[in-house]
């Protein structure tokens, strides 16, 4: 992708778009913040610069009345971000199309996760609708921001902005995940808040890298023998763990296999075509499959050879994966 460099000012990104509202931001510290109530608008926003070319971001804002809003963007930025379903909503309108989009606790799609790029340069009119609120709890990049981490790591960053428009593989949606929970507005406030928030957003670039990294390795080692035979083991070692009666998870296996969670996950991905986490879930479930059909085990001890805590959560389990509770299958298997 053709980036079109200019040396934006970072508040180019938001503050035309807030004055619309007639929200005003005030700083105190490192956080600017603001509330707006008026015929337009009710809502509040806060925000904190990190560097000349990030920025977390968050607002509330619920319009009044039907209205756009006007919005310019002078040049292109990535964007990892926390959205309500009305903000979701109006993204294609002004040329946004969201990538990894993520359910987060609540009914689809009332919030949720996803990465961006905006390279729709210039002005764009979003429409909003009364009563709708349009939540977002943001972290913006400009492209040198990237460059500054190149420069200074040579080919560990080339080409990370280009990938919050593609699909992230599972870790690295953990860690964005992860990162925008823990930039709240009451951390941001307490002392040390401007360098946690920093270290918070620069922990996840470096994760985010990583884990491209790793999945870039994957692809480039997909079919040889080492690649197969890391699959060949992480499948071992989860067989081993079930006929023990463990419970086994991805960090472990990767402790077992002496490599990282992200290159083990890849890898599985890449060889395999499912994910580790899933296949691990698959496989316990067949396996309680066989024990209800086929061992003199009652419900609670099949429960515990396949490492759960207590027979709910497995019958809980169990009837997410196959439709039935473990006694009616139990009851038509036999």
């Amino acid at each position: 992708m053709q980036i079109r460099r200019a040396a934006t000012d970072i508040t180019e990104l938001y503050a035309p778009q807030f004055e619309q509202f007639g929200l005003e931001l005030t700083g105190k510290g490192a956080v600017f913040t603001g509330e707006v109530a008026n015929d337009r608008a009710h809502g509040r926003a806060w925000i904190m610069p990190l560097s000349p070319t990030c920025i977390v971001m968050e607002h509330f804002i619920t319009p009044t009345h039907d209205m756009y809003l006007a919005e310019y963007t002078p040049e292109p930025y990535a964007c990892v971000s926390q959205i309500s379903s009305a903000t979701l909503t109006c993204m294609p309108e002004i040329g946004i199309t969201p990538a990894n989009l993520k359910p987060l606790r609540g009914s689809w799609p009332s919030n949720a996760i996803c990465s961006f790029i905006q390279d729709t340069c210039g002005n764009e009119l979003s429409p909003l609708y009364a009563g709708q609120l349009y939540h977002s709890r943001s972290v913006l990049f400009l492209p040198r921001y990237f460059d500054d981490f190149e420069r200074r790591y040579p080919g560990e960053f080339a080409g990370l902005f280009d990938a919050f428009a593609e699909s992230w593989g599972k870790e690295a949606l953990s860690a964005i995940d992860r990162t925008l929970c823990r930039l709240d507005e009451t951390r941001a406030r307490v002392t040390g808040g401007h360098l946690y928030m920093k270290g918070t957003v620069e922990t996840m670039v470096a994760e985010l890298a990583y884990a491209r990294t790793a999945h870039k390795q994957a692809r480039q080692a997909e079919g040889t023998q080492a690649a197969l035979d890391i699959v060949e083991e992480a499948i071992l070692a989860v067989e081993r763990a079930l006929d023990e009666g463990c419970r086994i998870g991805v960090d472990e296996v990767a402790e077992r296999l002496y490599t990282s969670r992200s290159k083990l996950c890849a890898t599985f991905k890449v060889q395999t075509g499912e994910s580790l986490g899933s296949y691990m879930r698959r496989h316990r479930m067949e396996r309680a499959q066989d024990l209800l059909a086929d061992s003199p085990l009652s419900i609670a001890q099949v429960a515990e050879r396949l490492g759960y805590p207590q027979q709910a959560a497995f019958a809980q389990a169990f009837k997410q994966y196959t439709g039935m509770t473990p006694t009616a299958w139990r009851s038509k298997h036999r």
